[in-house]
């Protein structure tokens, strides 16, 4: 019996080993499946990819056909668009680069139907209206094949197709990045629009090089904006997203076809006033203030109970200084003040600060001069400017420059430019070669006696003048002042001006150095010197562009000639027109 029951009991012990392997062998296999059962249902909700395996696509996908056909008219305000493709797509892609003109108050369903896709209106189409739907380049195939252009159709609800065409081109500077998006806004629909919160009626895409194109509009008055998501939400945002702002609103009439709009410029905008960060006094004669950003003083400032002796401002000029009658230390005085940024954007000063009974014992400095040290390519009747961190006295002692036998002492003009600026003008041109000037020491003091400590330093190199070129160009239609300006393209950036007059349709960019150089200008309306960019709300039109898209190459001794430039808002294209201008 003992022999039996240890030969159960052996059996009994191998069973249980069975079962146990048993079960670890199902609980695995279970695992296996769970795992497989995961993979197969992530990769049936996974966004679709390439398939496997095989040669890759490279072949860029087209839209094959689209309903309505492009041109169509009558077309009933149910109607449901589809758009068929060459392959199969990356829907999402192709979803973000679809742009319907007009659009409507809610957004469209799209639904997929395998290599079609069909738009929704879920408040249907509008009665009498031309719809332009784009399919943009963006779209990809499942292969990232991007198509070669955007495709563009356009149908009618009513019983024509509105031939209106509005052109243009954006040009922002290498830095900014961002989709870039044309907005157009009808004005009898939306009279004051703010691309910031209305949402615009046609919706386009400029091209690498900036241009684009609406179509289908019919007749009344439009106005443009294009700005360069920089934040990515297809959306214009304020201090974020550089905005061209039109030059003018555009009108289009019965029977009329293709409007060029003048090129428009890309900034980013603030449109805060500039403020000030600090404001003291450093003694009985000066309140010194501080902004965040270089202003333009518009109006003088009045302190109260004081009389303002001068103003004057920094080299980059984000600090003024002003300089009054002698303050009673610990009174408390009211400075007052209008100034506006670069921009335009003004801001009333009103601020208080305390009166210093201290006398003024600081050496003022030189902030800086021009030319810089070392400076090359200096033409031979160049004049000199010093700036100084305070108010200077206009007599100054003779002789100003130091003689010696590395250093000239030539005659000349003084000028104060400004009560801190200096500008030397000399009688003879510098001769040609390195130059060397040195102030005598104690010649210059400010306002209070205290004299610059150091010397005015100044080392250049003048050139030949024969070695330099002209720009030649001319500019229509007349009536209004113009600025033109041509910008090196190679090594570090160099600029030259020219003004036109009112009557001036030549003009002449004189001693520039060999090189070549892109020309540009604009319309100065306000004859301020700086390019205005207009702004949103309220309106104000930006000042006319015009720019040459090709190079032109400085030679010494030599006169080059420029293209004719158009200086005007817009202008009529011919019917016939094919490509971009």
């Amino acid at each position: 019996m003992q022999n039996q029951k240890a030969v159960r009991g052996q059996g009994g012990l191998g069973a249980e080993e069975n079962r146990k392997r048993s079960d670890m062998m199902l609980c695995g296999w279970m695992k296996r499946c769970a795992v497989l059962a995961a993979l197969i249902f992530f990769v049936g909700c996974a966004r679709q990819m390439a398939p496997p395996g095989g040669p890759a696509d490279t072949i860029a996908p087209y839209v094959t056909q689209t309903h309505p056909a492009n041109d169509s008219v009558g077309v009933g305000v149910e109607t449901v668009i589809h758009i068929q493709f060459s392959e199969k797509m990356d829907r999402r892609s192709v979803e973000d680069a679809i742009f319907i003109s007009p659009q409507s108050a809610q957004l469209p369903k799209f639904r997929w139907k395998n290599d079609g896709l069909e738009i929704r209106f879920l408040d249907g189409l509008r009665k009498d209206r031309t719809y332009v739907v784009t399919v943009g380049q963006a779209s990809v195939d499942e292969w990232r094949n991007r198509m070669l252009a955007s495709h563009t159709f356009r149908f009618s609800t009513g019983a024509v197709v509105n031939q209106g065409e509005l052109w243009g081109r954006v040009v922002w500077l290498k830095e900014q990045t961002g989709q870039a998006f044309a907005w157009l806004y009808d004005l009898d629909v939306v009279p004051e629009p703010d691309v910031a919160n209305d949402l615009a009626h046609y919706v386009t895409q400029p091209d690498a090089d900036g241009h684009f194109q609406f179509s289908g509009l019919g007749p009344g008055v439009y106005r443009v904006f294009v700005f360069l998501d920089a934040d990515q939400n297809q959306t214009y945002t304020s201090g974020t997203d550089a905005l061209a702002i039109p030059t003018q609103d555009v009108m289009v009439t019965l029977g009329q076809r293709a409007l060029r709009l003048g090129d428009l410029k890309a900034v980013v905008r603030d449109t805060s006033g500039p403020v000030m960060s600090a404001v003291r006094t450093s003694d009985q004669n000066h309140i010194l203030m501080r902004f965040h950003e270089p202003i333009r003083i518009e109006t003088p400032p009045v302190v109260t109970d004081l009389q303002v002796l001068a103003v004057y401002q920094d080299v980059d000029s984000s600090r003024v200084g002003i300089v009054t009658q002698t303050q009673k230390g610990g009174q408390s005085y009211t400075v007052r003040l209008t100034v506006r940024d670069r921009l335009g954007n003004r801001s009333d000063v009103h601020t208080t600060v305390r009166g210093d009974g201290s006398v003024d014992k600081r050496a003022p400095e030189i902030l800086g001069i021009w030319p810089t040290l070392m400076a090359p390519y200096i033409l031979p009747h160049a004049s000199l400017e010093m700036v100084f961190s305070d108010a200077m006295s206009m007599d100054m002692a003779q002789p100003f420059w130091e003689r010696s036998d590395t250093t000239l002492s030539p005659d000349g003009h003084f000028e104060w430019l400004a009560p801190n600026r200096l500008q030397f003008r000399p009688k003879n041109f510098w001769p040609i070669g390195q130059v060397n000037l040195k102030s005598t020491l104690g010649v210059v003091k400010d306002l209070a006696g205290n004299v610059v400590d150091g010397r005015v330093v100044f080392d250049f190199t003048v050139i030949d003048s024969q070695a330099v070129g002209s720009i030649a160009g001319i500019v229509v239609p007349l009536n209004e002042k113009r600025v033109a300006e041509a910008v090196s393209i190679e090594g570090a950036p160099v600029s030259y001006r020219t003004h036109l007059g009112v009557q001036d349709s030549t003009f002449v960019i004189a001693d520039v150095l060999p090189g070549l150089y892109r020309v540009s200008g604009f319309v100065d309306a306000n004859d301020n010197g700086v390019w205005d960019a207009g702004t949103v709300q309220p309106f104000v039109a930006s000042e006319v562009l015009f720019s040459d898209s090709d190079t032109v190459e400085v030679r010494a001794r030599w006169q080059s000639n420029t293209r004719r430039f158009l200086a005007q808002p817009w202008w009529f294209l011919p019917n016939e027109i094919k490509d971009v201008p």
